[in-house]
């Protein structure tokens, strides 16, 4: 089997879910924990980071505990309503240091690189470069947070 069709365990999966799931926790209590000056970005953008590896983790060993089966999403996922109370928080966490760096106030510090086969640049971006590459990318997540919820409401009145 090519690596690209090997998929992980139930057990593995459910391994995997934990670990993010803690990593998580880390970085939310380093984000309250440790001192101010060690942090470039606000507490709560730290945070918010580590929201975001709580509830993916979570949500990933919670469904794969469940019975999840990859093969069969549609009859092994919880429902809508319940993927909505998840999802939402979630990308809106994960969404939010994207957010902070492209339109938040205060100045910014981008570097950049730039690769080919055994050559290398590297150098500083500009602020507005920097600020424009993570708006898009904000843009993105929104973009597929609607995206998202649009289908989940749909699936939802469906079945109901």
């Amino acid at each position: 089997m090519a690596a690209s069709e090997r998929t992980l365990s139930p057990r593995a999966s459910i391994l995997m879910g934990v670990l993010l799931a803690a990593a998580g926790i880390a970085i939310v209590a380093v984000s309250v924990l440790a001192p101010a000056e060690k942090f470039q970005a606000p507490r709560w953008v730290i945070a918010c980071v580590g929201g975001a590896f709580v509830f993916f983790g979570g949500w990933t060993a919670a469904i794969y505990a469940l019975g999840f089966d990859p093969a069969r999403p549609d009859e092994t996922l919880p429902s809508p309503p319940l993927q909505l109370a998840v999802f939402i928080p979630g990308m809106l966490l994960f969404a939010a240091p994207f957010h902070w760096v492209a339109f938040g106030a205060g100045p910014r510090q981008f570097s950049g690189s730039f690769s080919i086969p055994f050559l290398t640049f590297r150098g500083g971006s500009g602020a507005w470069t920097g600020r424009a590459v993570f708006g898009a990318f904000s843009i993105l997540i929104d973009a597929f947070l609607v995206a998202l919820i649009v289908k989940l409401v749909r699936q939802s009145g469906r079945r109901g």
